[in-house]
């Protein structure tokens, strides 16, 4: 009884003290702004040109500092200093923990590289629904397809990085659902909609005391997001209590929108520069008003110690500083193993023994994708492959493949590559064929296709060619110099190093000779993603494909891994003995994998996303996406988004929201729920009924009562419990306050609690449930 009256006198005391500081911020903030000049007011409501993604200079007669901004929302991403960052598992990567802890601790690593980096502002992290299963940039968000899901694992997020003194900046502010026409695209959504599915992961990053937000590039509802009055000024800072600034994506301000709600134009001042300054002349905009927005800069500036850690951003060489540390990729590590979801385990394959004769196959096995592209990439000095990862994990002598290159003396090559290199590290033909090879999932964001090799006087001399922008490298008729040594890279030779053996999709009758001959096939398969355009379909590359069902026909026990940067379809696992997915995992993912695949972690993560069994599956018509004429975009689906599309319409999907699969067994009992307690609570006791430690993910759901309107099954909350021993028991409860059995009218723009019968649902899959009662909830405070 005495901890818990300690207990809850500390979180009053934390509380207090993080009142007081926000309101000492926002008094620092007001008393500078009354001694700046409009002038310098101005200077901090747009960005200027400079190192980092963007900012803003510093004011020296004032001693305000500069403000650093910097991509991107899984990790510092800078083009000039390629592989001096940590490159973290993505976004969706961590939804896919349903792990808070896991989620801060990937906040804090970013938080403080980004410090270490003289950037003081994030550009991260982002939050928005996948509300299109094709959208590009899905890896990049947090919240899969739900918005509570985003709702609870921003917030720590979002913490974690303000700890180290930056800045969070959540993006894309809103129903930022496609890269299709992404610049040009209005979003038609209803104000219900908008409150229920897509602003809940703002709202809770909100709640965590967020310091900035992006407004987004698209229309909503006609009005570009960057100036829309009434989802930037009312919806988000005066229904949702914003009181940190808004800041536009990268050439997404359209107008000197201050009055909107827009507080800081990116990356200029075309609008938000001496236009503003004429609009205030002219009568148009209030000095207040711009007062206001300064205000809301500098608070969290204050709020996170910009001020006091001026020192750090005068120097302009960090952003050129090595960072990555043993510690981090231990982070990175860590979470992508408690990242991968384990889909299907027919007869308890897994986990692995090491004495195990194991095939990888597959390029990815050996060069694997582990990011998706544009803003959100970042560069790894190293990457750890499968094939590394399990050689490792045996104890097996870790090689590389050999690369399979075609020397061709007597072909030049024409065509426009996209990227040439002189590699001074080769020596010979068979040197720059490897390296060339190696370059596959390097720096260079495309794979070398093609090289040169010429010894000079000054040594030797290797060139290699990235892929062209389009059509390729293609042979021409005109012979090389002489002495000049020309070749393509087609892939890698078959790799035999006694228990570990390696082929890739070059030659589908070595790879399958090799998965017959071991005692298990490891075959990983990957497509990606990027910032700019969306995926044409969730289908899996064809020679992957092809390799993979030559090899199920030849060995019973094939282990697929799935890397993925969102849903996609997988028509063959039901014939696989195991599928893994493990979305985009970072720079560590081959140790991480081998962590699951031997044991060394048992899987707990669960699917942010549904895994559907067809393409359009949710019958999204034109109108709905990509929009009539790749312009306007429809939300008339409304509230059916993702698995409440499914559940709603009675259709099973191949694998369902929240599932993944665990070594361990656990049983679900004694469902209690207090409904008459201020506020309700929800409490289960999940007991480990296997024979291997590991943790659950129990899932809260609620079936709101009918007259509400709201679709069948929706979650309001998880809880991951700890890692159990056999026969250990772990009680999960949850507090159910108004907001979780609210629905938003848009009569009185408000949230309105809504009375009557609810079941409660405790599952381990939106598809699973254990347990589940109906009960009275009142909604009285």
């Amino acid at each position: 009884f005495k901890m818990g009256i300690l207990s809850v006198t500390m979180v009053v005391a934390m509380s207090l003290a993080a009142v007081t500081m926000a309101d000492d911020a926002d008094r620092k903030a007001k008393e500078m702004v009354a001694r700046m000049n409009l002038s310098e007011k101005v200077l901090m409501l747009h960005g200027t040109s400079g190192g980092y993604t963007g900012g803003v200079p510093s004011n020296e007669r004032l001693g305000i500092p500069s403000l650093h901004y910097n991509d991107g929302p899984q990790g510092f991403r800078s083009k000039e200093a390629n592989a001096t960052s940590t490159s973290f598992p993505g976004g969706l990567t961590v939804g896919a923990t349903w792990d808070r802890e896991m989620a801060k601790m990937w906040g804090t690593a970013m938080g403080k590289e980004f410090f270490q980096k003289g950037a003081n502002v994030q550009l991260g992290p982002g939050v928005c629904v996948a509300r299109v299963p094709v959208n590009g940039r899905n890896f990049e968000y947090l919240s899969g397809e739900d918005p509570m899901l985003g709702y609870h694992m921003v917030q720590p997020v979002v913490t974690g990085i303000q700890s180290q003194g930056v800045i969070a900046n959540v993006k894309h502010y809103a129903m930022n659902s496609q890269e299709t026409n992404r610049h040009g695209v209005s979003a038609v959504v209803d104000e219900r909609t908008r409150f229920e599915i897509y602003y809940p992961p703002f709202e809770g990053a909100v709640k965590a005391g967020l310091g900035s937000i992006m407004c987004s590039y698209n229309l909503i509802n006609g009005r570009w997001s960057c100036e829309n009055d009434e989802t930037l000024r009312v919806d988000l800072k005066e229904r949702l209590n914003f009181t940190g600034w808004v800041m536009s994506d990268w050439g997404a301000t359209h107008s000197t929108s201050i009055n909107q709600g827009l507080d800081q134009e990116m990356p200029g001042g075309i609008y938000m520069g001496a236009p503003l300054v004429a609009a205030v002349a002219a009568g148009n905009v209030s000095e207040a008003k711009i007062d206001e927005s300064v205000a809301r800069i500098l608070a969290p500036m204050y709020r996170f110690k910009v001020f006091d850690n001026a020192a750090q951003w005068n120097d302009l060489t960090l952003e050129y500083k090595d960072v990555t540390s043993k510690a981090h990729t231990e982070v990175a590590r860590r979470i992508a193993s408690n990242a991968t979801v384990l889909l299907t385990n027919k007869k308890n394959v897994l986990p692995l023994r090491r004495g195990a004769k194991v095939a990888v196959l597959g390029v990815n096995g050996a060069s694997p994708i582990v990011h998706g592209g544009g803003s959100g990439h970042v560069a790894s000095a190293t990457t750890v492959s499968p094939l590394q990862g399990i050689q490792e994990a045996i104890g097996a002598p870790v090689r590389s493949p050999i690369p399979r290159c075609g020397m061709k003396n007597n072909t030049a090559y024409s065509g426009k590559a996209k990227q040439s290199l002189v590699d001074p590290a080769a020596s010979s033909p068979a040197e720059c064929c490897a390296r060339c090879f190696a370059y596959g999932t390097s720096a260079i964001s495309d794979e070398c296709i093609a090289w040169q090799f010429k010894p000079t006087p000054s040594g030797p001399g290797c060139t290699l060619l990235f892929r062209a922008l389009s059509g390729g490298t293609t042979p021409g008729g005109t012979k090389p110099a002489p002495g000049t040594t020309i070749g393509v890279c087609d892939g890698a030779l078959p790799l035999v190093d006694g228990t570990v053996t390696f082929a890739d999709e070059q030659s589908v009758s070595d790879a399958t000779r090799l998965a017959k001959e071991a005692d298990v096939a490891v075959v990983v398969m990957a497509t990606t993603s990027s910032e700019g355009t969306d995926r044409i379909n969730l289908d899996l590359p064809d020679d992957q494909t092809a390799m993979l069902e030559a090899i199920l026909k030849v060995q019973p026990n094939t282990i697929v891994v799935v890397v993925s940067p969102g849903a996609v379809l997988l028509p063959w696992a039901d014939s696989a003995a195991a599928t893994l997915m493990m979305f985009m995992p970072g720079l560590e993912m081959g140790h991480s994998l081998a962590d699951v695949l031997f044991g060394d972690v048992n899987p707990s993560a669960r699917l942010p996303i549904t895994i559907p069994n067809v393409n359009n599956e949710i019958k999204f018509s034109q109108a709905q996406y990509p929009g009539i004429d790749n312009a306007t975009s429809y939300y008339s689906e409304k509230l059916l988004v993702g698995y409440r599309w499914y559940t709603q319409n009675g259709v099973k999907p191949h694998f369902a929201f929240g599932h993944g699969l665990s070594f361990a067994e656990f049983t679900y009992a004694d469902l209690v729920v207090d409904s008459e307690a201020t506020p309700p609570t929800v409490s289960i006791d999940i007991t480990n009924s296997g024979t291997f430690t590991g943790a659950e993910v129990a899932q809260l759901y609620f079936d709101f009562p009918s007259t509400a309107g709201e679709p069948p099954l929706q979650l309001r909350d998880f809880c991951k419990t700890p890692l159990l021993a056999t026969g250990a028991k772990h009680t999960c409860t949850w507090k159910v306050p108004n907001r979780l059995i609210s629905v938003w009218d848009a009569d009185s723009h408000r949230w309105k609690v809504c009375p009557g019968m609810y079941a409660v649902k405790v599952g381990a899959a939106s598809d699973d449930i254990r347990a589940s009662k109906t009960v009275h909830f009142s909604g009285a405070e």
